[in-house]
């Protein structure tokens, strides 16, 4: 784990080990980092016990401010692959569950510990990639967020997204990404790791990530919050969310008073889904029938109680 000094931006990196080099050095070949690293061969240091060997892939947080650069927490690993999770490898995270203990880099670069960085906060946690087009799922939760980091007391709750696409998503991209939401670093992270760290992570949050073209993923959208303790308390099954209802649904976590309404919209919302087979769509009309036609029935009610009441006083 990193000291809460180190000020470095760090660089998530897969490599391949084409020689071993004397002073624990390595030379490696990599597909750089979007935005911040060229493709190329380059030396770099590992640390002392890092199993290193020609022709065998690496995984690390490529520190530049060294000589030669450094990778940090260097790992034996082959290149992300998307797919679907791997449930039988890890125990997933459920109600209860406390965050897994892997480090991640924010989009200025600063590495923290999943499990530690956020305890005392209440925190709202979704999963997206920044190649998503205009218009789906993605941008839609980011829209959310955007929403959400404008109501909440960022001493009291904070707001995170992990990219489930390592090898494009690095930390300039997500930046830029931040950019176009108007995403506040104090209130909203988001946040990338190397490909074997994501993999690990999508396996214990049961996030499938299934690429069906270049640069395009199929994935299922979950919200996440987790409490201060650091136990995840509830789920959203879907993207289907309604900002109010989570917002509700993390002050009343958090113990602050909140909305009845929005509460009672986000759980309905959740339940329809469900009960929908997971279609969004399908969940959205029936919810919205559904309330129309209750509204329609106390309109109803009112009137035969009035009509009645005329009835009588004749």
């Amino acid at each position: 784990m990193f000291p809460l000094f180190l000020a470095v931006a760090l660089l998530p990196i897969h490599a391949t080990i084409l020689g071993v080099a004397p002073q624990h050095t390595i030379v490696a070949s990599t597909r750089g980092a979007t935005l911040q690293l060229a493709p190329g061969t380059y030396r770099f240091s590992v640390p002392k016990g890092t199993i290193v060997r020609s022709g065998i892939g690496i995984d690390g947080l490529l520190d530049r401010s060294t000589d030669p650069w450094s990778l940090r927490e260097a790992v034996p690993a082959r290149a992300f692959v998307a797919g679907l999770p791997a449930r039988g490898k890890v125990i997933t995270v459920d109600l209860g569950s406390y965050l897994p203990n892997v480090t991640l880099v924010d989009a200025a670069g600063h590495p923290f510990n999943l499990s530690t960085a956020f305890r005392g906060k209440t925190l709202l946690l979704s999963f997206i990639y920044t190649r998503c087009p205009p218009g789906d799922l993605c941008p839609l939760t980011s829209a959310k967020f955007a929403r959400l980091q404008q109501q909440i007391d960022p001493k009291r709750l904070h707001l995170l997204e992990i990219s489930i696409d390592p090898a494009y998503d690095s930390p300039a991209v997500l930046k830029n990404y931040g950019i176009r939401f108007g995403a506040i670093p104090s209130r909203w992270t988001l946040a990338t790791g190397t490909g074997s760290t994501i993999q690990h992570i999508l396996n214990r949050f049961v996030i499938s990530s299934i690429e069906d073209t270049t640069g395009h993923y199929v994935h299922n959208d979950e919200l996440f919050i987790v409490g201060p303790n650091g136990r995840v308390a509830f789920i959203a099954r879907s993207a289907a969310w309604v900002a109010g209802g989570a917002l509700a649904e993390a002050r009343s976590i958090d113990g602050e008073t909140s909305n009845p309404f929005e509460l009672f919209k986000l759980s309905l919302v959740a339940s329809i889904v469900s009960a929908c087979g997971g279609s969004e769509y399908a969940g959205i009309v029936i919810l919205d029938i559904t309330l129309i036609s209750l509204m329609a029935l106390a309109v109803i009610w009112v009137l035969w109680r009035l009509a009645r009441r005329l009835i009588r006083s004749r």
